[in-house]
C-alpha cells in the first residue's frame, strides 16, 4: 500500500482527534489522548466492519473476492 494512505489516514484521525478535542472542551494531554483513542477505535470497528461484510459477500457468493479493494 502507498504511504499516501498511511500519511492520509493519521491526518484524518489527527484532524477528528482535535476537532472532537475543541468541540468537548478537552484541554490536557490525557485527555486529548483519550479522545484520540476513541477516535481510533471507532476507525477501526468501521474498517472491520467493511472488511468482515465484504468477506461475508465474498464467501455466500454475492461477490467476488477481493472486490472491496
Amino acid at each position: 500500500m502507498s504511504p499516501r494512505y498511511y500519511i492520509g489516514t493519521t491526518i484524518l484521525l489527527g484532524v477528528l482527534t482535535f476537532a472532537i478535542s475543541f468541540w468537548q472542551k478537552k484541554q490536557t494531554g490525557k485527555e486529548i489522548f483519550v479522545v484520540f483513542l476513541k477516535v481510533a477505535t471507532a476507525a477501526a470497528v468501521i474498517v472491520g466492519g467493511v472488511f468482515a461484510i465484504a468477506w461475508l459477500l465474498a464467501y455466500l457468493g454475492v461477490a467476488q473476492s477481493g472486490f472491496f479493494l
